[in-house]
């Protein structure tokens, strides 16, 4: 069993991977929250050197974490899983991610002076506007009050 192109796309195959199984790790803990309230798997129950109460509730969010991780594994690295349908569309996701990165790369990044003198034209625009709206807000609120509009 060996990854799909193994050596190509590898940075936007791992970063996804990662930034998807934080989302899993969230979604999971959202589970265990809803269901916290479940009854225990047996009466007694408890997972050894962290003192937990195993519920039905803990059970399922670490269930679904699983799965999660399995099909996370399965479409960043593009491993064949003997299903047809699961194996292609893991393929189309492995080539997705080996081409994004190639894009990536061929893109021209800003040097440090050019992103400094950028930033910096933005955050004077944005002053001016805020400055101005403010301007044009005060002028209007006098208006309408001196007409006893407000």
């Amino acid at each position: 069993m060996e990854a799909y192109k193994k050596n190509q796309g590898v940075h936007a195959r791992v970063f996804l991977a990662a930034a998807l199984g934080v989302f899993a790790l969230f979604a999971a803990y959202a589970i265990y929250g809803t269901f916290i309230e479940l009854p225990q798997v047996y009466p007694g129950a408890e997972i050894p050197l962290v003192g937990t109460k195993l519920t039905w509730g803990l059970v399922s969010a670490v269930m679904f974490f699983l799965v999660c991780a399995v099909l996370i594994g399965v479409h960043t690295t593009g491993f064949e899983t003997g299903l047809a349908r699961l194996d292609a569309n893991s393929k189309k996701a492995v080539e997705f991610l080996i081409d994004t990165q190639g894009e990536l790369q061929k893109v021209s990044w800003p040097t440090r002076d050019e992103l400094v003198g950028s930033t910096g034209v933005v955050i004077i625009l944005l002053i001016a506007l805020g400055a101005y709206i403010f301007g044009v807000d005060w002028a209007i609120t006098r208006i309408m009050r001196f007409i006893g509009f407000l």
